[in-house]
């Protein structure tokens, strides 16, 4: 089994150089090029357990920093007279109560779905009329 090394200080820099300059839209050759290294070493570098976890770390930080941005517009559209975005605006905030559906059921289909057999039924039936007599049970 392979052995799994943390990532150096350089190697977490160059990761972390990456996701910046990939926002700009340079390939993933481009910049493994301009620090020296393969695009391969750098692949295996951004998908391991720690890249990954520099990865989301990086994107938590991103969209942090745009959130202020996001509720101004947010809330230009909603004054505007969006109706999308008033919905989106209470659907955060837990204002909306979503919709949920009532069904009502005829006695005769609670009984067939309660698991009344249509035999069942016309043992029951025949009984009713005195057709069958009853059994004791003792």
């Amino acid at each position: 089994m392979k052995k799994v090394r943390p990532l150096t200080g350089k190697q977490r820099h160059i990761l972390d150089d990456y996701f910046r300059r990939t926002l700009a839209g340079e390939t993933m050759e481009e910049i493994a090029t301009s620090h020296g290294i393969n695009r391969k070493t750098l692949s295996v570098w951004k998908n391991c357990k720690e890249g990954k976890a520099l990865h989301d770390k990086f994107q938590k930080e991103m969209s942090s920093q745009e959130m202020p941005k996001f509720y101004r517009v947010l809330s230009e559209k909603m004054q505007a007279g969006s109706y999308k975005h008033m919905e989106l605006y209470a659907k955060i905030h837990g204002l909306l109560v979503e919709k949920k559906e009532v069904l009502n059921k005829t006695e005769g289909e609670d009984r067939l779905n309660g698991g009344y057999s249509n035999e069942d039924l016309a043992e029951l039936e025949a009984l009713i009329n005195g057709e069958t007599p009853l059994k004791r049970v003792k």
